[in-house]
């Protein structure tokens, strides 16, 4: 559930991959250039977070194959994409992040958190391979894991 980083994997090209098109989206990620936690808006790595400092990856854990497989016998005529569209789990699955993200920076007097730290230039899978936490590319996608980046807030935005 919590993986200590030892070093990231850092690159300028996290907005490229919001514009990367995929079903339903041929421009890629709505939220591109809207968001303020999303490229090009979203701060970087280093400016939210002290990096001279621990940093850790929590994640949370969710089998989408078994609810792929239940969704499929509850509606037998819906597609495999249908049967795993983000709509009917993807909320379960950052809510546990959020719960394990609470837990975490608790025990460890934790004060930031990135939900989603590839928008802030992280390359979470290099990152995370390095840490020992082995991820799932999406194609194929068994067990979904949402990973958010914890640790402390650089030492000039310490609140005196």
């Amino acid at each position: 559930m919590v993986y200590e980083v030892n070093r990231l994997v850092v690159t300028s090209r996290s907005g490229d991959w919001c514009k990367t098109p995929y079903p339903g989206h041929a421009k890629g990620c709505p939220n591109y250039g809207k968001s303020e936690r999303c490229p090009p808006k979203a701060p970087r790595l280093e400016a939210y977070f002290n990096t001279s400092r621990a940093l850790y990856l929590v994640h949370s854990e969710f089998d989408l194959t078994a609810h792929a497989k239940r969704m499929k016998h509850e509606h037998p005529w819906w597609s495999e994409r249908q049967c795993r569209c983000v709509l009917y789990w993807q909320s379960r699955s950052r809510k546990q992040l959020a719960e394990r993200v609470a837990i975490v920076m608790k025990d460890r007097g934790l004060d930031r958190v990135a939900t989603c730290p590839e928008a802030m230039g992280l390359n979470v899978y290099a990152t995370a391979h390095l840490a020992g936490l082995r991820l799932e590319k999406i194609h194929n996608l068994s067990t979904c894991r949402h990973v958010a980046l914890v640790g402390h807030r650089p030492s000039h935005l310490t609140q005196q």
